[in-house]
C-alpha cells in the first residue's frame, strides 16, 4: 500500500497561477452567492488530488469561503475520513497515480451510497464507468461559481434524500 503523506504548505509563487485551475473571483462575491443556510454554518469538504500544490490552493480558497476543508492525496486516507464521518461532500480529481477518481468514487458509494461526490478534473475524457459513480463532474478550468453551485445543489439533494428539512447534518454516518 502507498505511504500517505499529509499535505501542507502555502502557494509559494504567483508565477504558478497560470498552471492552476480557475479559482479567481472575489471571495465576498462568492460568499454572497451562497444561500443563507450555507453561510450560516461550515460545510466539510473532503478534497482528493495528487497535486499538493492544488490541494493547498483549494484549502486556502474554500476555507476563506467558509468551508472546512480536509485534503489528501491518498485514496486510503480519503476512505478513512469518509468512514469517520469527517466530510459532507467529496471532491475528487480523476487522474491520480494510485487510484483514479472513478474507482475511489465507487468505493465511497459502496460505503455510503448517498454521500455526494464531485469529480473535479481537467481531463475531458472521463469514461462512463467513472461517471456512473459520481453525482456531478466539474471542469477544473471552469469558473469557481460553477463548482460552488454544484456543491450547494448536491448538499440540498442529499438533505432531501435523507428526509431532512435543513442541511444541518450531511455526514455519511447519518446515511446508514
Amino acid at each position: 500500500m502507498q505511504q500517505c503523506d499529509s499535505i501542507s504548505g502555502d502557494i509559494q509563487s504567483a508565477a504558478l497561477s497560470g498552471m492552476l485551475p480557475s479559482l479567481g473571483g472575489s471571495i465576498a462575491e462568492d460568499a454572497g452567492h451562497l444561500s443563507p443556510s450555507w453561510t450560516g454554518g461550515r460545510r466539510r469538504l473532503l478534497w482528493v488530488d495528487d497535486s499538493g500544490l492544488l490541494l493547498s490552493l483549494y484549502k486556502s480558497v474554500f476555507e476563506r469561503l467558509g468551508f472546512d476543508v480536509v485534503t489528501t492525496s491518498c485514496p486510503a486516507e480519503a476512505l478513512k475520513h469518509l468512514s469517520l464521518g469527517q466530510a459532507d461532500l467529496a471532491i475528487l480529481d480523476y487522474d491520480m497515480p494510485a487510484m483514479d477518481g472513478g474507482t475511489l468514487a465507487s468505493m465511497m458509494k459502496d460505503r455510503s451510497p448517498m454521500f455526494p461526490v464531485i469529480l473535479y478534473s481537467g481531463n475531458t475524457s472521463i469514461p462512463s464507468s467513472a461517471r456512473h459513480w459520481v453525482d456531478a463532474i466539474c471542469a477544473k478550468g471552469s469558473p469557481r461559481e460553477e463548482l460552488l453551485d454544484t456543491i450547494e445543489r448536491l448538499a440540498l439533494k442529499a438533505a432531501a434524500a435523507q428526509g431532512m428539512g435543513s442541511q444541518s447534518d450531511l455526514s455519511p454516518s447519518s446515511n446508514h
